[in-house]
């Protein structure tokens, strides 16, 4: 047997079960047990625990990946320049995803033999096709073409991402149909399934959410016809999910297994990117003061920008905001910032991170901006109650700018002066924030919104959908007390783009003051200009109008557990704004980025600046040839980040 089926088949069986059986009542080992012998919903449950990824894994998908890409952190610098490492997909992601197919493709083949005589096992059938489904799509979003032949115990043929997907939206929908929800579980089988405790009617609402999610993907196909009877089969009646009961959620540790966030190792900085800050940035009208009134004293008015250090910061960006340093918090900001991100030396913070998790000191001066190249010269900058964030692309070497700043180019400058995502996310949790989120009840309502402005039928209007979507993610953080201020917000955040939906007018440039960093602090006045919408990259090309506002709503609900959505809403669509990446070499050695260059700022957006896959492991090319040659040909394009998945915007002709 080859190394590619060893990938999808041999994997998957080789690990103990966990979590819902007692293997001592059957007094075998778990690993040697005949297949007849072992129940359904065991593997099921092994499907469920594998792919939550242990810290390793975690680490490398969620945090140097997807998040990366999707610029929820400031400084990972791996793939939204365009890096790659295939250590992580040979030896962590692809093994995981490949257990992960065995074990429920299993469950669901056992399944089905037991399902005449045993009707649970009929809905177990079809909660495996669910899982399934879902896990599929992961890969071919990370990846692209996927052989849905994986597992079946032959060797894999790949298909192309247009295949792939209509196989998950084709399972989706009959699964849906055949699972029996007057069918309920005992109580130790409950115990398999940690999310639902095999409810049928909580599995039915996951089956047809993520058939809208998928279905909304391909809206720059050919088949976007298509996609549309899916969608709108699968939001007829309203039978999704609604509401945090029904919401797809996991109880995330701190240790290390599977269950362990992905986010809890303390080597990774996880701060605050530039493109999150300038999105939460005067987002909304609701005072800093009013959510804390004890940080009052650090608030700042939108037209002042902080002090320019414009010989430390790299201009070759097109981010309004660039070159700057807020010395302070905005006046108006996002209820959900001060909820997701930690104010360096904030220790009133209920999300303060706690001192053995930082990693590194924090250091309550600040660090250091280099005024000279032996460094003598130097000026400190306070990061304590500050909003900034950290510039895409700034953890490399690109840049000879940034030689003199150890703001963001050590990791005890970025912990001392930039926010850092809060405890929940660095130390897991049973409840509320710890907990990872695959399916948000947020993430269905902005579906039916988008849904609706499309003119698809769904049971909503497109406004009421967007805002019970901004009040599932106001109830999530546990500030719904805000939500109908900040709904009828008319205020731009830093890229553009106002909260009230039936505000669309276009922002326009506005007299900012700032300091000088180089000449004692001395005021001076300047003119704050939104980015160019001629030079964006949503096709759109406007910065505050109906969509915009619903995919930046949507994104800022899905941090930080579904990077990965965010990441595809940007490949097909182009929002919310990410920013370009700031760095002045003219060619940006060894990332796949080779069609940037340190000047392409000034001519606008364009998709071939943003990653867009990951590449396949260099394990399916030494394993089978003729297998990784035939995914390459169905990618369309070479086996680099760069290349455009089917569905995304650089695939449009």
């Amino acid at each position: 047997m080859k190394t590619i089926n060893k990938l999808f088949l041999g994997l998957g069986l080789l690990s103990s079960f966990t979590a819902c059986s007692d293997f001592e009542d059957i007094n075998i080992d778990p690993t040697k047990t005949p297949i007849e012998s072992t129940l359904p919903e065991y593997f099921l449950n092994n499907a469920i625990g594998k792919i939550q990824m242990d810290p390793s894994t975690g680490e490398r998908i969620y945090y140097l990946n997807w998040g990366d890409a999707a610029r929820t952190f400031g400084e990972a610098g791996m793939l939204s320049v365009g890096l790659y490492a295939d250590d992580y997909m040979t030896n962590f992601y692809y093994p995981c995803l490949a257990s992960t197919i065995t074990y429920v493709t299993t469950a669901i083949n056992e399944a089905a033999k037991r399902a005449e005589s045993e009707p649970f096992y009929k809905n177990v059938e079809q909660f495996g096709r669910i899982w399934r489904a879902m896990v599929i799509a992961q890969f071919a979003d990370s990846f692209g073409p996927y052989p849905l032949n994986a597992a079946q115990g032959e060797n894999p043929t790949f298909n192309s991402v247009e295949e792939t997907y209509f196989f998950i939206l084709s399972e989706l929908q009959a699964a849906a149909k055949a699972i029996d929800t007057s069918i309920n579980p005992t109580e130790s089988q409950a115990k398999c399934d940690p999310a639902y405790g095999f409810v049928a009617s909580k599995w039915l609402k996951l089956a047809n959410s993520l058939r809208m999610r998928y279905a909304m993907r391909l809206t720059n196909t050919n088949r976007v016809n298509d996609a549309q009877k899916h969608f709108e089969e699968a939001c007829k009646g309203g039978n999704y999910i609604k509401d945090q009961a029904d919401m797809l959620w996991f109880k995330s540790d701190n240790g290390w297994n599977d269950y362990t966030s992905p986010y809890t190792r303390t080597w990774n900085l996880q701060a605050l990117s530039v493109t999150m800050a300038n999105l939460m940035n005067n987002f909304g009208d609701i005072k800093v003061e009013t959510q804390r009134p004890d940080l009052k004293a650090y608030a700042k008015a939108n037209n002042y920008m902080g002090i320019r250090y414009d010989k430390h910061f790299v201009g070759n960006t097109d981010d309004p905001a660039k070159q700057y340093w807020l010395d302070g918090i905005p006046e108006y900001l996002d209820p959900r910032a001060l909820k997701m991100f930690w104010i360096v030396n904030d220790k009133d913070a209920e999300n303060a991170i706690p001192s053995d998790r930082k990693g590194t000191a924090i250091d309550p001066e600040g660090s250091e901006l280099l005024l000279d190249d032996e460094g003598k010269q130097t000026i400190k900058v306070k990061g304590s109650y500050t909003w900034n964030g950290v510039p895409t692309g700034s953890s490399t070497s690109w840049s000879p700018t940034l030689s003199k700043n150890r703001l963001i180019t050590t990791g005890k400058g970025i912990r001392s002066c930039y926010p850092l995502w809060g405890k929940e996310y660095c130390t897991g949790g049973e409840e509320g924030l710890g907990r990872v989120v695959f399916f948000g009840a947020w993430e269905s309502y902005f579906l039916v919104a988008e849904a609706a402005l499309r003119n698809w039928s769904t049971d909503m209007g497109d406004k009421a959908a967007y805002e019970a979507g901004v009040r599932a993610s106001f109830d999530y953080f546990g500030i719904s007390e805000y939500a109908t201020d900040y709904l009828a917000s008319e205020r731009y955040n830093r890229v553009g783009t106002s909260v009230s939906y039936d505000h669309t007018a276009e922002p326009s440039s506005f007299a900012i003051t700032y300091k000088d960093g180089y000449n004692n602090n001395a005021e001076k006045q300047g003119t704050y200009n939104y980015p160019d919408a001629s030079k964006i990259l949503y096709k759109g090309q406007k910065l505050n109008d109906k969509l915009t506002k619903i995919i930046t709503q949507k994104y800022l609900a899905q941090m930080p557990y579904l990077v990965q959505e965010a990441w595809s809403d940007h490949r097909r669509l182009g929002l919310p704004f990410f920013d370009m990446t700031a760095n002045e070499a003219t060619v940006m050695t060894g990332s796949d980025m080779t069609e940037w260059k340190n000047d392409s700022w000034k001519s606008g957006q364009s998709w071939k600046y943003y990653p867009q896959r990951m590449r396949y492991p260099q394990s399916l090319l030494t394993s089978d040839e003729a297998a990784y040659n035939h995914a390459v040909e169905l990618l369309g394009g070479k086996d680099n980040t760069m290349t455009p998945l089917w569905w995304s915007m650089g695939a449009t002709k």
